[in-house]
């Protein structure tokens, strides 16, 4: 059993409710999620291997999860409730109100073989056709769209797995904004509108889905027999890690930079116009390292603490 901490204090019914965990985790030898098959090969592999290793968490990095979760199943509880939803759809105008009712799914678990493995999934809901994942996250998730591809990949898996239910081309992604600005949405177009907003995401076709699949199936059972210090290193896109950033001081002093670009060619050629002062380069910050639970197996992680980048 995980070893949990409370280092931060949090009240004994807050820290159980981050704590209990009800997810319905599977233990077969060759079974990977969806959410897995799309993490770095890396950490999938040491993973696999070091799956019994004890692990250690504080309730303080579980806010987050739970709050989702919550939210899941708030609006999942909602649509249980199938006479008050159908009277509600009646008395939002809505016409044939039952057939709506049923075309929704909630949380489906489906397993496909594959190439020696079973791949898992359970999608958040499907209505009419149409896969849908509800997101609680910041505003600045949906302004960047950094996780489109993301998000893309695991609604397609979701589709491979059940074709019969998921037919259509796109999914969408239903987010709840946790940092929603009424005030930032007057000011700002291209800020999210609303506090709820329906984002479309194309998917992949069925047949490239099981393209990728197979070659990421490929990847796992070719490294799984290589040493952990000779494994595939993570990218940095893999890392979420950030841009690196060139930072020109005017002064002696480096308490503030005078101005910071995204190339070393503009930083120098400010420093050259000036005639004097200093440029330095601030390599991107990793991100995933921190949601990984085999970081004491992982030697790129080592180097990367070593540079100050985790």
């Amino acid at each position: 059993m995980k070893k949990i901490t409370n280092r931060t204090g949090m009240s004994l019914p807050l820290a159980i409710w981050c704590a209990v965990d009800d997810y319905d985790y599977s233990t077969e030898e060759n079974l990977i999620s969806a959410t897995t098959m799309m993490k770095p090969t890396k950490q999938i592999v040491l993973g696999r291997r070091y799956k019994d290793a004890d692990k250690e968490f504080d309730v303080d990095d579980l806010i987050a999860s739970s709050m989702g979760t919550a939210l899941h199943d708030s609006v999942e509880n909602a649509w249980k409730q199938r006479d008050k939803v159908i009277e509600t759809l009646d008395s939002m105008g809505y016409m044939n109100s039952e057939d709506i009712y049923d075309k929704v799914t909630f949380e489906k678990r489906t397993v496909k073989e594959l190439d020696g493995f079973k791949i898992s999934g359970k999608f958040d809901m499907v209505f009419d056709g149409i896969v849908a994942d509800i997101k609680s996250t910041s505003t600045w998730t949906h302004i960047f769209g950094s996780k489109d591809s993301d998000y893309s990949l695991q609604m397609s898996i979701y589709r491979w797995l059940n074709p019969e239910l998921i037919t259509n081309d796109v999914g969408y992604i239903e987010y709840i904004f946790t940092d929603w600005s009424a005030v930032k949405a007057r000011q700002d177009s291209q800020y999210p509108q609303t506090r709820v907003l329906s984002h479309k995401i194309e998917l992949m076709s069925i047949n490239d889905t099981e393209t990728w699949l197979k070659a990421k199936i490929k990847e796992i059972t070719y490294n799984e027999s290589i040493e952990d210090s000779k494994l595939p290193e993570c990218t940095p896109e893999e890392l979420w890690q950030s841009a690196d950033t060139w930072k020109y001081y005017a002064g002696a002093s480096r308490a503030r930079a005078t101005k910071n670009f995204d190339n070393e060619s503009d930083a120098l050629k400010m420093q050259m116009s000036k005639g004097k002062g200093d440029v330095v380069k601030f390599s991107g910050e990793v991100k995933r390292c921190k949601y990984c639970s085999y970081t004491e197996f992982c030697t790129q992680y080592v180097q990367l603490k070593l540079k100050g980048l985790v």
